[in-house]
């Protein structure tokens, strides 16, 4: 019996798949055949969900694309409850899984070949520099000087991953006051301290 009988794929199986091919080896790689071959079932199984090559890539993009949004979205919504500060977006970023960050990576390699990709890309990007600066804006700084500080904060959060950071989780979580202050011109709050904590991770008892 037919794998793809045995336990159907769903669209999820799919995207999963092929978010590792696009990882591993580029869009180039994200073709039909290849992702059936690695879960060895037939292209039938991949017909059911999707109508071509054309709409996986599609959906891979709209999930990276809503991912961002979402996450934008959770910010605002808790600056509607509390003071804008930048400790949301920290922990937000620094709340990513691996995974989802060599995806962002992938999708930014895509982009570089396609148009179409590129424009969705600095549309996602853009947002992110309009929400930073918002939050600069309301901390007091000029219009020029808020976009500015927005910009190098959004490049320092991409450029983190980009050139594949070498540190442990602790290092990290230790400078991170440091790099709020340098980016946001202004002392760390303590509630920054408490999301801090709240990450480090637990050492197990003797």
């Amino acid at each position: 019996m037919p794998a793809d009988i045995k336990r159907r794929l769903t669209r999820e199986d799919w995207l999963a798949i092929a978010k590792k091919a696009l990882v591993a080896s580029g869009i180039d790689d994200v073709k039909i055949d290849r992702l059936a071959r690695r879960m060895k079932v037939t292209r039938g199984s991949f017909y059911y969900h999707f109508a071509d090559r054309k709409d996986l890539h599609a959906a891979l993009l709209r999930d990276w694309e809503v991912r961002n949004g979402v996450e934008i979205a959770q910010v605002r919504d808790r600056w509607a409850l509390d003071e804008p500060d930048l400790t949301e977006i920290a922990a937000t970023w620094l709340r990513n899984d691996s995974g989802f960050l060599a995806f962002d990576m992938a999708v930014r390699m895509w982009a570089r070949k396609s148009p179409s990709v590129a424009r969705v890309v600095h549309r996602t990007d853009k947002a992110w520099v309009d929400l930073l600066t918002d939050l600069f804006c309301q901390s007091g700084y000029s219009d020029d000087e808020a976009l500015v500080r927005a910009r190098i904060t959004y490049f320092h959060q991409i450029g983190y991953y980009a050139l594949d950071v070498r540190e442990t989780l602790e290092e990290r979580l230790r400078l991170v006051p440091i790099y709020y202050a340098v980016l946001s011109g202004k002392p760390p709050p303590p509630a920054l301290d408490e999301m801090l904590a709240g990450l480090k991770p637990r050492r197990a008892a003797r």
